[in-house]
């Protein structure tokens, strides 16, 4: 009798040994993914403003082209462009200093005064056409004999994404 109690307790055993080893087995699982690729966007655009331009010699009174400038932006992340544009040297001061201007194919005008402009919100292969122009006061004397002058131009771009102000009209930072 002893015998059938320990052989009954070990067949209970063995029978709630292999139950809990079929319960554990539905609760476990694994699985595993592929490779994961991240890549970086890029911001990049034409060097369109690479070419010189020499005006002259000029006399009191001339106007015209310095030249049409087309930016394309090629980068992959949607950027704004922004336009500095500075004069130096005699012909751009005093009382009669040679003006310029700037303006894009919609008609939008740029300061010449050093200052960050934005000139829009650009995707992939879209292009903007600067216009540039000069004109001088036909009042302009003799002090300006021999002057000369040089405008800068210079485009850029900063990625938009994470990037625009609050108003939409720019980026929160050039940096």
């Amino acid at each position: 009798m002893k015998k059938r109690l320990v052989l009954s307790l070990m067949t209970v055993a063995v029978v709630a040994l292999l139950a809990s080893g079929a319960t554990f087995a539905l609760f476990t699982a694994e699985t595993s993914n592929a490779e994961n690729t991240f890549t970086a966007g890029t911001v990049a655009i034409n060097d369109p403003l690479e070419t010189s331009v020499d005006i002259g010699p000029m006399a009191p009174g001339d106007s015209g082209d310095v030249g049409d400038w087309t930016v394309t932006y090629s980068g992959n992340l949607d950027a704004w462009l922004g336009l500095t544009a500075s004069t130096s040297g005699d012909l751009f001061t005093g009382e009669y200093p040679v003006e310029i201007t700037i303006s894009n194919n919609s008609g939008d005008s740029y300061d010449v005064d050093g200052t960050k402009q934005v000139l829009g919100e650009f995707t992939e292969n879209e292009t903007i056409t600067l216009d540039v122009d000069y004109s001088w006061n036909v009042d302009a004397d003799n002090t300006y004999k021999n002057a000369d002058g040089e405008l800068q131009l210079q485009v850029f771009a900063v990625q938009s994404k994470n990037n625009t102000n609050s108003d939409g009209t720019g980026p929160s930072s050039w940096n």
